[in-house]
């Protein structure tokens, strides 16, 4: 019979464990934080554990809303931001900012927006604003990926707009030296982006769609710049705003990237969750005093 008997239990993906493993472990007495990723913690709510020892953890306030209109008992439920390898991507000199120079770094499928931003690029390009444009990750969808470059090309604009294809995170790294804005124009209602904030502690403008919980990581025209979803042209506004007030532009960048590396580190995020770890333990143990 085994004999290990934990203060506390951090799980993460319930789906993959099944609800009845979280009830087991309730029975011995044991907490449990959930770190909820998704927009769902893996069960219905009516299979919701109902216990005090039960604690939601999620990864953006939109998750935890989320999870309250659905019916989950969120009443402990605290927000806890992923975090990023910050140090990793720390970049004490800002990228040059004499134009702009577009990434966009993740999967190139329709549900991530790649063709609202070459959309926002169309015309930008039409306004005659100087860019230069990097779309790179790689695609489970190879015709959309050719879709949007067929565009590309029959705009005229292959000379402006890159696609890089998969890169790794070494070459992600070097890319981001050499670009200054990173777009993330998801339809997708995205719980976080731990890219999003790699990119931000990098010295990169960040400009966010409005849906998920990644825009909580921004604050407009504060830290950052936030869009309509599926909107192009509030995305060329938003980007074409940028080298109009230089000063505010770099202000923006740097208060970003303070941002990133106080409050959005794996070390900070780590942190907290030892904290409230070491909170359901100790509630525990008063309570089986």
């Amino acid at each position: 019979m085994c004999s290990f008997q934990p203060d506390v239990c951090l799980t993460g993906n319930a789906d993959f464990l099944g609800s009845s493993i979280l009830e087991q472990i309730l029975a011995t007495g044991t907490p449990i934080a959930h770190y909820v990723m998704n927009s769902q913690p893996g069960y219905s709510h009516d299979l919701a554990p109902q216990s005090s020892l039960y604690r939601y953890i999620t990864v953006s306030n939109w998750i935890r809303d989320n999870l309250q209109e659905q019916g989950y008992p969120t009443e402990t439920a605290q927000t806890i931001y992923p975090g990023a390898e910050v140090e990793e991507f720390y970049q004490a000199e800002l990228p040059p900012r004499d134009q702009l120079r577009i990434v966009y770094a993740s999967l190139v499928m329709h549900y991530k927006g790649p063709d609202v931003l070459i959309e926002a690029l169309y015309l930008l390009h039409n306004a005659g604003v100087d860019f230069t444009a990097t779309i790179a990750g790689g695609s489970l969808t190879p015709s959309f990926v050719e879709a949007l470059q067929e565009f590309v090309v029959s705009e005229g604009l292959q000379e402006k707009i890159h696609f890089a294809g998969l890169l790794s995170r070494q070459e992600l790294k070097q890319l981001y030296k050499t670009h200054n804005i990173w777009v993330l124009p998801s339809r997708f209602e995205e719980p976080f982006s731990i890219g999003l904030i790699e990119a931000m502690v990098a010295g990169l403008t960040i400009v966010t769609s409005d849906r998920g919980g990644s825009p909580e990581a921004i604050q407009h025209s504060e830290t950052g710049l936030i869009f309509e979803s599926e909107n192009p042209l509030d995305l060329a506004d938003n980007l074409s705003s940028l080298p109009m007030n230089p000063a505010e532009w770099e202000a923006m960048t740097r208060n970003g990237q303070e941002r990133a590396l106080s409050e959005l580190s794996r070390t900070r995020t780590m942190d907290r969750l030892e904290s409230v770890l070491y909170e359901l333990a100790l509630q525990n143990k008063k309570i089986n005093q």
